[in-house]
């Protein structure tokens, strides 16, 4: 029997509608949340959300924390409000009375129920409020963990602390974030900048959606390809991840990925060796023979160049007598 829902609402949409939740109505929050975190459904998350709803009415709110519950329904659900709550919540549902603003507060969080793979920030929406749980929160996180603030448009309002440029907000933080996670591309902070290189290490990306900005932690320490060590654990690692696939699964480009790297670490003459290696693997192979004489020719290695050119001139004479 065909449902009667709209078919184009995402299930964490239909659940915001269901809670009456205004992170979908007064806002498209969770179109967005859902492309962001349906990967993460069946798992045994630990989920904060600062901030419940019903401002100091104990007896209102709690509308995200039931549809969070319901959306994940392994995980375990932690609101923060700085109002005191006594809501009807399902079981793996807590709240938790405290300051978002308070490093006492969020540590005992950490502690007491973390750490959290999901933090949502949906509090006080005052920009240094944004700040002081983000700096404290996020380098807690799993490695893998994943941190929203949504709201964000109150960055830029006077009356919540903000400015109209966003001077001083999360919008700066997370932008001066973002180049010091290209520092080894050659981004150099300005002498009054705030030092993030400790953040930008474990910040795999930052993305900003209308009215939202979401962290998503993860390794950046691998090297930028225009300083590619061989002898580095980390690229010493992918480079045998290549070699493991390509040995697996034997294709004629899969040796470019290997030269490349090569190319970056200035390692030419064991790249020439792969090169004239795929030469004679697949001496066929004109669109291959082309790429490899590209390569080599960049690489200035005229033995190799010279025996490619060969090659490649005679299968372009040979496909010309077949045409």
């Amino acid at each position: 029997m065909p449902s009667s829902e709209p078919a184009h609402l995402d299930p964490l949409t239909r659940l915001a509608i269901r809670y009456g939740t205004d992170k979908f109505g007064g806002h498209l929050y969770t179109p967005s949340y859902h492309k962001l975190l349906s990967h993460l459904r069946d798992k045994p998350l630990r989920v904060l959300e600062i901030g419940v709803g019903g401002y100091e009415d104990p007896n209102c709110g709690g509308a995200s924390l039931r549809m969070w519950a319901e959306y994940f329904p392994m995980a375990e659900i932690t609101g923060l409000d700085f109002y005191e709550k006594t809501l009807d919540l399902p079981p793996r549902v807590r709240v938790v009375r405290g300051s978002q603003n308070d490093q006492a507060t969020l540590a005992m969080l950490h502690e007491t129920h973390g750490p959290f793979d999901l933090i949502i920030d949906d509090g006080s929406h005052r920009p240094e409020h944004m700040i002081m749980s983000f700096s404290q929160l996020y380098p807690r996180m799993p490695p893998d963990g994943i941190y929203l603030i949504e709201d964000t448009q109150t960055c830029f309002m006077d009356h919540m602390g903000g400015t109209p440029t966003g001077q001083g907000t999360i919008y700066l933080l997370s932008y001066l974030l973002v180049l010091q996670m290209h520092r080894d591309e050659g981004y150099v902070p300005g002498h009054d900048e705030v030092d993030l290189a400790a953040v930008a290490a474990i910040t795999e990306s930052v993305t900003y959606l209308r009215n939202i900005i979401c962290f998503k932690r993860g390794d950046n320490t691998y090297p930028s390809n225009t300083r590619l060590e061989l002898e580095s654990p980390a690229v010493a690692r992918i480079f045998q991840a290549i070699e493991r696939e390509a040995a697996l699964n034997p294709a004629p480009r899969n040796v470019l990925s290997r030269i490349d790297m090569q190319n970056w670490a200035k390692a030419y003459g064991p790249a020439a060796a792969l090169a004239e290696g795929a030469m004679r693997e697949f001496p066929n192979d004109l669109t291959l023979m082309r790429e490899l004489l590209f390569m080599m020719r960049r690489m200035k290695q005229p033995g190799t160049v010279a025996a490619l050119e060969a090659r490649v001139a005679a299968l372009e004479a040979f496909n010309g007598m077949l045409g």
